[in-house]
């Protein structure tokens, strides 16, 4: 899946976090194999977790992502709304899609991983979003186009029955996933949460339980070309 630098590979997340828990073995693994990599957050902005009740302003949210990326040895990032955590509901879709297209026009991915949606309403606009943006066009060619998954999904919101499903081998890198995780601080939850540390690892080594090794992420693929 990835070829020692040969790949540019695109992560669309909704927030800060989302990059690293739907594919943080995935950055480290390109990075580390010399591939270009750009993750973009569609959105970061002042807001107060339920989960801790305190006020996590935006400029944390982007210094967090920047050392969470750093970790998994990613330098090129863009955030697209400073100011519009769970929000995405609230801007013209045609505004979020010709954002994307903007940056898929000007980075040219060979491969690109997007959001699953989940319960969260910016995970359903962006996805969809983007489901928008990477329309065939003759101009350039995507050889991949997966979604990914994060822990939260376990409420059930939809499935993807009638899609390939890939897994990813991160059994060397779990620990720089949990490592560049931890980096999110504003978003750390206590053990038996499903976005802790030690559920992020659990998810991943159930997903490794599935085919026999000991580490995996999992995507479901919605298209890909055989060059």
């Amino acid at each position: 899946m990835i070829t020692t630098g040969k790949e540019r590979l695109l992560i669309i997340a909704p927030h800060a976090d989302d990059e690293v828990l739907g594919c943080g073995g995935l950055i480290e693994k390109a990075c580390r194999y010399e591939n270009e990599v750009k993750v973009v957050v569609v959105a970061v902005g002042d807001i107060i977790h339920p989960h801790s009740g305190e006020l996590v302003n935006a400029e944390t949210r982007i210094q967090e992502l920047r050392e969470a990326l750093a970790i998994l040895g990613c330098t090129n990032f863009e955030i697209i709304y400073k100011n519009k955590d769970s929000l995405l509901d609230t801007i013209p879709r045609n505004d979020i899609i010709t954002r994307l297209d903007t940056i898929i026009e000007q980075f040219e991915p060979t491969m690109v991983f997007i959001p699953l949606p989940s319960y969260h309403q910016d995970h359903i606009v962006l996805y969809e979003a983007c489901f928008a943006s990477l329309r065939p066009r003759p101009s350039h060619l995507i050889k991949l186009i997966a979604v990914y998954e994060y822990p939260l999904i376990s409420w059930q919101f939809q499935k993807f029955w009638n899609t390939g499903e890939l897994y990813l081998d991160i059994s060397e890198t779990i620990n720089k996933k949990i490592e560049a995780f931890l980096k999110h601080k504003s978003q750390r939850r206590p053990t038996k949460h499903l976005i802790s540390p030690e559920s992020v690892k659990k998810w991943a080594e159930m997903r490794g339980l599935e085919i026999g090794i000991e580490y995996a992420e999992k995507y479901y693929i919605l298209r890909s070309h055989i060059l």
